[in-house]
């Protein structure tokens, strides 16, 4: 996946109505404009650089992130040998595998099924049984394969009930005993390549997903065949592989982490419900939970990798002109060095224009630590706040983003305010959306506290025979303290005994108590009529699926 493949033809469309304007006001040709400074207030980095002196921000990003990595303990390494080489795209593979350390795999092997791989099988073979009268399409087929095993990985289950996903993990055992050796590795690096960093291609988010799929739905499967050790064992490989992902340098990673490692504590509940589980060895899973190291700060994603793309745009711009980040990767230097057809006229028209970059670049950094230390703030409460001021001020650079009022701007303004309306436009697009990331980080965040107090509540029960009737009753023997609700402003969570179990949560990312009902509760539910209930739950006994 692109890290902002979407966003390219947008910056350029922008910068194209910017330059034509300023070159028909100034209608003589200047130089491109002042040299980028090379500086932490400017370019952030000032090592590697490209030959030309511009900044190498995908080199900065692979020397970063593959320091003190090897072959031996590189989780990638084992990852890809699981999964083959069919995500990267082939003319990149040698590179790819040779920044790794290792050679070349072949095309062909005894490689991880994907989801789309098995379901593409499946519905293949039905459409060709299927008669006119059985009213069947390929996207129905789809939601029925996908709705099982979205329950084959919350409950247990058997091969009868899901023969397509037992299927599935039968002809993945191979690949998956690999997968959990990379699981222990402590470390993951996967190599970047592309030549700036808004086009880089991530090929291993999307079959992680997978791979915790088939982790947790194998889980689930031996809890139903009385095998909550080995079920467990699969749990613990899918939240090591969460923080494995969560270790490459951009968002997009570290939000992928945080689906694997919800998929991983769904799991982690339906084995305390009905594991059977003996008192030692609950605390030998709490120690194992307990040694895992934390997940992702996305702060210091955005602080790093999202500065990096802004900045790597807007040099990227200064040293070749809008079709610069509108060319392909698989472009020769040549071709590079010497655009062609209609965007060919961009090049000429920048040459006209003149901007300061070094102002452009400075505002971005601006507004990077700004966002950076939005997200650093110790309270949920102190983030949210200062978070909503950072999106209301860029809301109101885009409410002020019109074509008119743009070229009025650039027909009338000095070089100084051009630069600073074009940085605020590269803020506009580029500057990610803080409070989704944020909301994330905390959701799994509050979500792993309440598993870890679920294996609390479970030792507990292990020794009494029941539940406790208040939280404070784990202290200390269980838990040293009780954690607090992230989204309640650091208040209790909400504890009740029922049901010869207990309903566990925390109020959400919307901040409200919506009785313990979360977005599953919405489904098939009568009660539901829109609300936004997101609740963080967990439930002893679980409800049943409706």
């Amino acid at each position: 996946m692109s890290f902002r493949l979407g966003r390219k033809k947008w910056l350029v469309l922008v910068i194209v109505v910017a330059v034509a304007a300023v070159a028909a006001k100034l209608a003589i040709l200047v130089k491109f404009g002042p040299p980028v400074t090379i500086s932490k207030e400017t370019t952030y980095i000032t090592e590697p650089l490209h030959p030309d002196g511009f900044p190498d921000y995908v080199g900065a990003l692979n020397q970063r992130f593959s320091e003190g990595v090897t072959p031996e303990n590189n989780s990638s390494v084992l990852f890809w040998k699981a999964v083959g080489p069919g995500e990267i795209d082939k003319e990149k593979r040698e590179q790819y595998f040779r920044m790794l350390g290792i050679p070349p795999l072949p095309e062909k092997g005894d490689y991880f099924v994907t989801f789309d791989e098995h379901v593409k099988a499946h519905i293949d073979h039905q459409m060709d049984q299927a008669q006119p009268a059985d009213n069947l399409s390929e996207e129905k087929i789809r939601q029925r394969y996908w709705k099982q095993l979205d329950s084959a990985m919350k409950r247990p289950w058997s091969k009868q009930e899901f023969p397509v996903w037992a299927e599935w993990i039968a002809a993945n055992e191979k690949p998956l005993a690999l997968l959990i050796e990379a699981s222990k590795r402590p470390r993951r690096y996967d190599p970047l390549i592309g030549k700036d960093v808004i086009s880089l291609e991530l090929w291993g988010p999307q079959c992680s997903r997978d791979v915790a799929r088939a982790l947790v739905a194998r889980a689930m499967l031996r809890l139903n065949d009385g095998k909550p050790d080995e079920a467990w064992g699969d749990l613990m490989a899918c939240h090591r592989l969460a923080r494995l992902v969560a270790q490459g340098p951009t968002v997009i990673e570290a939000l992928v982490a945080v689906t694997i490692e919800g998929i991983a504590c769904n799991g982690d509940q339906a084995l305390l419900e009905r594991g059977k589980l003996a008192p030692a060895r609950i605390a030998e899973m709490r120690e194992e939970l307990a040694k895992l190291p934390p997940m992702p700060v996305m702060a210091d994603k955005i602080d790093v990798a999202e500065r990096f793309m802004c900045l790597d745009a807007i040099t990227t711009m200064a040293r070749k002109g809008p079709d610069a980040i509108n060319k392909d990767d698989n472009e020769t230097p040549e071709e590079d060095d010497e655009p062609t057809g209609a965007l060919a006229s961009l090049e000429k028209s920048m040459r006209i224009a003149s901007f300061d970059w070094d102002l452009m670049l400075r505002m971005q950094n601006e507004w990077y630590d700004r966002v950076v230390e939005a997200c650093r703030k110790p309270t949920q409460a102190e983030r949210n706040k200062a978070i909503q001021q950072i999106d209301e001020d860029i809301n109101e650079i885009k409410r002020t983003r019109n074509w008119k009022t743009m070229l009025l701007s650039f027909l009338t303004n000095s070089r100084q305010a051009r630069s600073r309306l074009i940085g605020q436009i590269y803020l506009s697009l580029l500057l990610p959306s803080s409070s989704a990331v944020i909301a994330a980080e905390d959701r799994v965040t509050m979500r792993f506290e309440l598993i870890e107090l679920a294996f609390a509540l479970a030792a507990y029960h292990a020794d009494h025979g029941a539940y406790p009737a208040k939280l404070d009753e784990l202290v200390p023997k269980y838990v040293k303290a009780v954690p607090k609700d992230i989204f309640n402003n650091d208040a209790d969570l909400q504890y009740t005994r029922k049901d010869n179990g207990y309903l566990l949560h925390s109020f959400g990312p919307n901040g409200k108590d919506d009785g313990g009902k979360g977005p599953d509760d919405r489904i098939n539910n009568a009660d539901w009529h829109g609300e936004d209930w997101d609740d963080l739950i967990v439930r002893i006994p679980s409800k049943p699926e409706g």
